[in-house]
């Protein structure tokens, strides 16, 4: 009988401009899977992955502790159906509704905004 694995994308880099990257502790989180993984001589079939930056830099990351450990790692599909919900579509549809009952919501909202304009401003 086989297993099979779910990981989610390691830690993206959240309130940044481009959330669709990895961010240190995603990296570092990646590359710990990968030689826990390794140690241990997990073999896989296949790997898949979205076709999100973040997700396919968490499986190259899992890989590439592979290669170091001298173990093979296929070639991984990556499948459009693992692609995440347009959050942002989301969050635009909820926020006001959110913001209105929640101040963490309005809180993180204002950090949010804060971090755009000051990004906006370095470009």
């Amino acid at each position: 009988m086989g297993i099979l694995f779910l990981v989610r994308h390691a830690q993206a880099s959240f309130l940044e401009q481009n959330y669709d990257k990895l961010s240190a502790l995603g990296e570092a989180q990646a590359c710990h899977l990968g030689e826990y993984w390794a140690g241990r001589q997990i073999v896989f079939d296949r790997v898949c992955a979205g076709p999100c930056v973040r997700q396919k830099d968490t499986l190259r990351l899992v890989s590439n502790a592979y290669s170091k450990a001298s173990l093979e790692f296929p070639d991984p599909l990556v499948l459009p159906e693992f692609d995440e919900y347009q959050g942002e579509a989301v969050l635009e549809h909820s926020l006001p509704g959110l913001m209105e009952n929640d101040q963490s919501i309005r809180a993180l909202h204002a950090a949010f905004k804060s971090s755009s304009d000051s990004a906006g401003r370095r470009a």
